[in-house]
């Protein structure tokens, strides 16, 4: 997508169209009322509504205003009051239906009541009514004044978007950038006008892609039973996936140093993450600390050594975590290579955090801007460090901070970083919908996105390794993720059991950290760790300190059947396992592991496994499961969530009972270890 500000361009970007400034008489406008000269009797003016959480749905600050208008008779008066999140969209009824191979031209002038930034976007769906999320185009900032502007988005289907996908478009205006922010905005004349698009060819669709789909390994079956069979290995286990991320060294929460550079982790939360045995974490924002890059680099590693997480699994990035400045490709060469001159095994360099993210003040406006960016830096690192690893983080249901940049950028990645983060409503959606569903549809996003790396990459090899990812819906009355409780609760603990079991059994990626390490104690969306008290431990926490130890090194087959759950996500059907298991087997072949998860919140299901190849001497388990849909995430004793499980063994045979919304970790050990 290209953007355009008449009067001062708002963004530098890479390939800018040089547009006329007025429409052709016999384009149509396919905006319906988006003059604002129809008088109204109620406040809003036709053709716009507004959307999000309803409690910021505000007749009174969406109005027609006729004493502001750019041309003709009115505009319309768009007022943010501070603290607050409300926006309005164009009509879902008057939606944009757009067709292949067209381009889209929108016009709009606005202006504002004071200097700053305002929010325009893409709001896409797949189906209204019921309405079903479609990978939008695009929000982004645009910079005001009290003087009206005008301002030109183009969008090229088959480019920006696929509209076999994003089948309904609505129009979307944000006047402020940041919900702390009083403004208002003013906006006129708004006008989109369709035509064939001037762009040759067209990105591959994910959608058409053949590929190898999630295996689920068990049938479906009226009861959980399956063998392992030890004598045969499926894979090497990418234990890897077994990562908590850290903020920054220095970040928010003051941890692990301070400002000053000072380590500030109190021995016991020390300790605390040193038992968690991470196999990977990660810290961004290096080159953005008050003590300098190469200072932050040496911190990174003397905590990563007193926590005993390797470096060469650590990714590391520079930049600022917002994405709202850049830095030169000779600093990031710089940074790399202080690494190699200190002798660290640092080889991972993720280039810049979530640049698609549509923040106030952003340095990438579009993704041709950030593709310059990154081919820069990756190349001047490369200078420095030939057998390093880039990086590239994409948004992978977005084509053009997707798909575009892996085909654009071909060659000069060596992992892509999707932050696959779950985005379900936790308060709307069943238990067994956000734990199974979520996954599976997920799972199989992660394994188109391969694929297409795969595609454009035919002569390389490439990979996945996530630095990013949890639970991630508001609210019921919009409250942003980090606090609500189901992101962490038995909800979220459940939902990354069933992902990380699919991580180790399937790999679909090489490596994967969950967000966060560190949080307070009234934000327990995604932190594992209350800084504000120490003793706290969160659900989250205890779900990796025992996947951690019972991630073996070699993923073993296993068949039989299983119990099926098929649900809805989107306008999508999954269906798999109700229960989902992973086998591994450790590095001497001494111990044998299992993990099951139970998906459904009712349902107790009965287990029986049969062992091939080993013979077990000694087996215990114990189970994570909590009663409370609506629980605190943190828990100050351990046994309110972890309890011993009773086994039954009999010869090379182990039976036992899965309690409902429960995670089972099982240890067996070989006759004669």
């Amino acid at each position: 997508m290209r953007v355009l500000s008449r009067i001062v361009p708002a963004f530098s970007i890479l390939g800018l169209l040089a547009v006329g400034a007025s429409l052709m008489a016999d384009d149509e406008n396919l905006v319906a009322g988006g003059d604002f000269e129809q008088p109204v009797s109620a406040d809003l003016p036709p053709g716009w509504t507004m959307w999000g959480a309803q409690k910021y749905k505000i007749a009174s600050n969406y109005t027609r205003d006729t004493s502001q208008a750019h041309s003709g008779q009115a505009c319309f008066r768009i007022d943010h009051p501070a603290g607050t999140e409300g926006y309005v969209v164009s009509s879902p009824e008057t939606a944009l239906r757009p067709k292949e191979g067209m381009r889209y031209t929108l016009t709009f002038w606005a202006r504002s009541d004071r200097p700053g930034e305002a929010l325009f976007g893409w709001t896409a769906y797949r189906s209204i009514r019921p309405f079903v999320e479609a990978a939008s185009p695009g929000l982004f900032p645009i910079r005001l004044d009290r003087d009206w502007r005008e301002f030109r988005f183009l969008l090229d289907e088959g480019w920006d978007f696929f509209a076999e996908d994003c089948r309904f478009m609505l129009l979307t205006f944000k006047a402020a950038g940041r919900p702390e922010e009083q403004r208002t905005l003013w906006i006129d004349d708004v006008v989109v006008t369709e035509r064939p698009s001037p762009r040759e060819g067209r990105l591959v669709n994910p959608e058409s892609l053949v590929y190898d789909r999630l295996d689920h390994r068990l049938k479906p079956g009226d009861e959980l039973k399956f063998t392992v069979d030890a004598g045969r290995r499926q894979r090497e286990a990418p234990r890897e996936v077994g990562g908590v991320s850290f903020h920054r060294v220095a970040g928010y929460t003051k941890l692990p140093f301070d400002k000053d550079g000072r380590y500030v982790l109190p021995p016991d939360l020390e300790e605390a993450v040193r038992n968690l045995r991470l196999p990977m974490t990660r810290f961004y924002a290096l080159g953005d600390e008050p003590f300098g890059l190469e200072a932050a680099i040496d911190k990174a590693a003397e905590f990563l050594n007193r926590i005993g997480t390797p470096q060469a699994a650590t990714p590391l990035e520079f930049e600022i975590q917002g994405a709202t400045s850049k830095l030169l490709p000779e600093v990031w060469a710089r940074g790399v290579r202080h690494s190699l001159d200190r002798g660290y095994e640092f080889r991972r360099w993720e280039i810049t955090n979530e640049p698609y993210v549509g923040r106030v003040g952003r340095a990438f406006q579009t993704a041709d801007s950030y593709l310059e960016h990154f081919l820069s830096v990756s190349r001047a690192i490369r200078q420095v460090h030939p057998s390093g690893q880039i990086g590239m983080p994409i948004h992978h249901r977005s084509p053009a901070w997707g798909n575009y940049l892996l085909k654009r950028a071909a060659g000069d990645y060596d992992f892509i970083v999707g932050h696959y983060y779950c985005s379900m409503n936790v308060q709307r959606s069943s238990f067994e919908d956000v734990v199974l569903t979520a996954n599976y549809q997920m799972i199989d996003e992660i394994l188109k996105v391969n694929a297409l790396m795969r595609l454009y990459n035919p002569d390389r090899e490439v990979y996945q390794y996530d630095t990013e990812w949890g639970m991630h819906s508001s609210g019921p009355q919009g409250e942003r993720a980090d606090y609500v409780r189901r992101n962490a609760n038995i909800f979220g603990m459940m939902h990354r059991a069933v992902r990380l079991i699919h991580y180790l059994r399937e790999a679909p990626l090489r490596g994967a950290s969950s967000w966060e390490m560190f949080s307070h104690r009234s934000a327990p969306g995604f932190g594992f760790l209350a800084q504000d008290d120490p003793q706290l431990r969160s659900m989250t926490y205890w779900l990796y300190y025992y996947f951690n130890r019972h991630a073996g090194r070699w993923v073993l087959p296993i068949d039989g059947t299983a119990p099926y759950y098929e649900g809805t996500a989107g306008e999508k059907t999954c269906r798999g396992p109700l229960t989902p298991a992973v086998a591994t087997l450790s590095d001497d072949g001494s111990r044998l592991f299992v993990i099951l998860a139970d998906g459904s919140w009712t349902r107790a299901v009965p287990c029986r496994i049969e062992f091939r190849g080993f013979t077990p001497q000694q087996a215990a388990a114990v189970v994570l499961s909590h009663s409370d849909p609506d629980g605190d995430p943190f828990i100050r004793r351990k046994e309110d969530l972890v309890n011993e499980l009773k086994l039954e063994m009999q010869g090379p045979q182990l039976t036992t009972q899965i309690p409902p919304h429960a995670v089972v970790f099982i240890t067996l050990r070989r006759s004669g270890s």
